[in-house]
């Protein structure tokens, strides 16, 4: 992953899409490109996101709610492998 730049271009603002999610799924919406691999995958165990995205294992509800909002709103598919939880 070493020198992978990801950036937020100014027209993710006018995304009416984007603008309807609360501001724990808009976090980690972001946070998820950040999270990503090349392939756009990333690990969505709920305390893993919390830790990354918040800092805070303790958010793993809030992670939880807001990776449940992307799902529902198109944003992410999550699934699981091995009993691990992912998404992209």
């Amino acid at each position: 992953m070493a020198g992978r730049i990801r950036t937020i271009k100014p027209e993710l603002l006018e995304d009416e899409k984007a603008a309807a999610l609360s501001d724990a799924a808009w976090r980690l919406f972001v946070s998820s490109w950040l999270l990503a691999d090349d392939h756009g995958r990333f690990r969505a165990g709920v305390r893993y996101l919390a830790a990354q995205v918040w800092q805070d294992t303790s958010r793993a509800k809030v992670a939880e709610e807001a990776l449940a909002e992307l799902a529902q709103t198109g944003r992410v598919r999550v699934y699981t492998v091995g009993g691990d939880t992912y998404a992209e």
